[in-house]
């Protein structure tokens, strides 16, 4: 994505798609995370691409305050849009997704929506019509959202990959992870109360600001 220079390519990125998916094999579950910088012809060519690799859906390869262009998209394509991510609104907006058949699986997180009330109400919402959704983005408040909601997000997104991001790290201000994987790889709902932060109190206070 911009601004690395030549980007987005789309022959380029369907390269790398199929190198992925020759590497991995046929079972493994692959989704695509565009990043909103495709024209709607180019997530079209992206997106047939990926129908024909077996990938499981494509996110939001456009602006996503087109929701006409996720409209058109979403009827060209076969595999899954997900969507939108980032757009503002709230429940508000992913209800206008919904009715207008913006995207085939909904997406929300605790950052995006501006806490976990709006994100609970966005899952009441999409389970109202049917409609599947994916909770974007890690951390105690997503992954509570995820184990509490009634229809399928299927997957709880831990980390993006990073060179510089060590998500087997606790923040400063906690004294263990809240979503630590076990040796088979799931992460566990804490048994602490509330969200299950154990909070390291002696970081805080060292830390406190008086204005």
């Amino acid at each position: 994505m911009p601004p690395v220079p030549g980007v987005p390519d789309v022959k380029r990125d369907i390269a790398c798609c199929q190198a992925i998916r020759e590497r991995v094999g046929p079972d493994l579950v692959l989704m695509l995370d565009c990043y909103h910088h495709y024209s709607r012809e180019e997530a079209r060519k992206l997106g047939k691409a990926l129908e024909k690799l077996d990938f499981y859906w494509i996110e939001e390869p456009m602006d996503e305050h087109s929701t006409s262009s996720y409209a058109w998209l979403a009827e060209q394509l076969d595999i899954p849009v997900v969507g939108p991510e980032t757009a503002e609104g709230k429940m508000q907006t992913r209800a206008e997704w919904i009715v207008r058949g913006a995207s085939d699986i909904s997406r929300g997180g605790v950052g995006d929506l501006g806490g976990l009330s709006p994100l609970m109400k966005t899952a009441h919402l999409c389970e109202a019509f049917g409609v599947r959704m994916e909770v974007h983005g890690g951390g105690a408040g997503n992954l509570h959202a995820l184990c509490a909601m009634s229809i399928p997000g299927e997957y709880y997104e831990r980390g993006l990959l990073h060179p510089f991001l060590n998500y087997d790290e606790p923040d400063p201000w906690l004294n263990e992870l809240v979503d630590s994987l076990d040796s088979d790889g799931f992460v566990h709902i804490s048994p602490r109360p509330g969200l299950g932060w154990n909070i390291n109190w002696d970081y805080i206070r060292e830390h406190e600001v008086r204005g």
